[in-house]
């Protein structure tokens, strides 16, 4: 009788707190999950290792600048889009719904916010993996060669965020 309360007190714990204890992370599927080509993923031609001026000189003054200390990263956020830096260079690409004026872009593959899952595929291939991460259904593709993870965030099959980003690269987020 005992055990099952300590076990129910824990499960209530892990809902109460947020926590998705059998979630799974990306790195998981990496070895299940065939590699496609990514390096031509872009933004307005900022891609992975694009510098911080690269970035400032193309989309201009940044709407919020947020650094953090550990690990040691910046982003540099606008209308639709975020970059995270790691010694000046461009590690993490985000592109996200915004408010009804917000710039839309896409991907290499013209995918961009608003799109359903089926064209995501249809562009992208069959190699993908699927998971939840924030209570969003996320598809995910790898380039093995160049080291590129690209996910799509889904509500209801429509994508509602796109996150390009180095692997390896250890965020705080």
């Amino acid at each position: 009788m005992k055990i099952s309360t300590v076990l129910s007190t824990m499960i209530m714990l892990f809902l109460l707190i947020g926590c998705e204890p059998f979630s799974k992370e990306t790195m998981d599927f990496y070895e299940s999950t065939d590699g496609i080509d990514l390096s031509g993923e872009n933004i307005l031609s900022i891609s992975i290792h694009s510098s911080e001026d690269d970035v400032i000189n193309t989309f201009g003054k940044p709407m919020e600048v947020e650094e953090i200390e550990n690990p040691k990263s910046k982003y540099l956020s606008y209308d639709g889009v975020e970059f995270g830096f790691v010694d000046d260079k461009v590690m993490r690409l985000f592109i996200r719904r915004t408010h009804e004026n917000s710039k839309i872009y896409g991907t290499a593959k013209k995918i961009k916010i608003g799109d359903a899952k089926e064209e995501v595929i249809k562009e992208y291939g069959e190699n993908y993996y699927e998971r939840v991460e924030s209570g969003l259904d996320t598809l995910g593709y790898f380039d093995k060669d160049n080291r590129i993870n690209i996910e799509f965030g889904f509500n209801e099959k429509e994508v509602i965020a796109v996150i390009i980003k180095k692997i390896g690269w250890k965020e705080d987020n």
